[in-house]
Formats: structure tokens, sequence, C-alpha cells
């Protein structure tokens, strides 16, 4: 089953209310702005999240509509502050133009699977801004998988199987051994998100949180190469251009 999020979210009521009402904050409200059942319990792990708690960007998934275009205006001002290279941001744009992930899924870190036959995990692995990397996603598949940096933040990918599918996810921050030598900084940040995980059970993206993981609720979406969607909107012009002369021409010889 394709999993299409916020499709099924409600617009907000735009009513007016001679009376006002309380703001009643939406359950990932609460649950973002506390620690975990967990961490309140243990004095040890209410220490670390006190510390953990700043390091990143904690905003929740969105749980409305309205939550999703905020945050979607909100990340798309991370991004530009980002300055990313212009073949950096064409990369971007292609990928959500081909798979019609959202922004907000990509930059909280949502897990992603294309159905792509391994089309995008063996073009993406060819460029050389990927560098090997390991984890602990889809151990069971013998593939190398790979991450291309977005400076601190890092598109961690690979195959699902053998002659599967290419999943992806943004991490906070990425983890590569080989990198620890020019960037010792690396262990604690990556350690820091992984603390996140465990407390939240949610992937940690470099501008929030989701809670669609390798393990619950992945996205998964049909994959439809730009040049294949640019040669159905040349057809679809073309039809109607037909329609409307043929229309045209009827019209003359009822005149």
């Amino acid at each position: 089953m394709i999993h299409y999020p916020h499709q099924g979210l409600r617009h907000p009521n735009t009513r007016s209310s001679s009376t006002p009402k309380r703001k009643i904050s939406y359950r990932h409200d609460r649950f973002f702005h506390l620690p975990t059942t967990i961490a309140e319990n243990d004095p040890v792990l209410r220490r670390l999240y006190s510390i953990v708690s700043l390091v990143l960007d904690d905003h929740p998934y969105p749980s409305t509509r309205q939550e999703f275009y905020r945050r979607t205006s909100e990340i798309q001002r991370n991004v530009r502050n980002l300055n990313l290279s212009p073949m950096k941001q064409k990369f971007l744009h292609r990928l959500m133009s081909e798979t019609d992930v959202t922004l907000v899924d990509l930059w909280q870190g949502s897990h992603i699977i294309a159905l792509d036959h391994g089309h995008l995990y063996n073009t993406w692995s060819k460029f050389s801004s990927a560098h090997p990397r390991f984890s602990s996603h889809y151990r069971d598949v013998p593939l190398q998988q790979y991450g291309i940096n977005f400076f601190d933040h890092q598109l961690l990918f690979g195959k699902t199987s053998i002659h599967g599918s290419t999943w992806f996810q943004m991490e906070a921050h990425g983890f590569d051994p080989n990198e620890i030598y020019n960037n010792p900084d690396l262990v604690i940040y990556h350690g820091q998100d992984f603390l996140k995980y465990r407390f939240h059970q949610m992937n940690v993206g470099p501008f929030g949180f989701s809670p669609h993981t390798e393990m619950n609720d992945p996205i998964i979406r049909p994959y439809q190469p730009l040049n294949t969607k640019r040669k159905q909107k040349y057809q679809r012009f073309l039809t109607d251009q037909a329609f409307l002369s043929r229309f045209t021409n009827e019209f003359k010889q009822k005149i």
C-alpha cells in the first residue's frame, strides 16, 4: 500500500467565534516539550535528556494541515540559509520531483522508499559526493550504503534488497568512521541523535522529528523519472491543442 502523508489531514476550522477558546496543545506538542516516561523515571536519563534536548531543532511532525504548511515555510527558510551549491539544489529538486516527497518528510528525517527497482541507488552511488556508509538499516542486505553530505546533514541511502527499491532518509548528522579524524565532534553529534531516537522512537532529521521510520510506517512513493513527467505533460499539451483545433473548425463550419 502506498502511503501519502498529509492527505487525510482536515483543514483547520476558519469560522470565527465570539467566544474565545482556550488553545489546546496537540499530543505531539506535549510529547516533545517533555521528556518521555522512560527519561522521567530514570535520574541518569533525565540528566542526559536535559542536555540532549537543547542540541537540535526539535520540531514535532505536523499533525494538522495548518501545521504542515507552517513547517513547510519554516523549512524552506532553513534550507535557503544553508546556501547549498546550485548542484546540490538541483539534486534535491529532482529528488522531490521524481518521488513527490515533501519538504517536511525529507528534512525531518522520514524513512522513504521509492519504488524504482533500485534506479536511484544505482545512479546516486556513482556520484563523487557519495561516501560509503554503514548503518543499522537493512542489515541483511549485503550492499554498500552511502551518504551525501549537505554540510553537517547527510542523505543516507541504500536498497531494501539486492533487487529491491531505493530507500533514503535525511539525517541531522551523518556518521562515518573515516571522517572522525577530521571532525571528532561527529561522534558526539551522532550519539546525541541516537539518544533522541531511542527516547522518542522517531527519526531525527536536520529540522525536526518524524514518526516514519524503517520499522514503523515508512513512506512508500512511486518513482517517476523527470523525463517521463515532461513527456506526459507535453503529450497532454498536444491533446489539448488537437481538441481546441477540432472544436474551432467545427464552430467555423456551423457559422
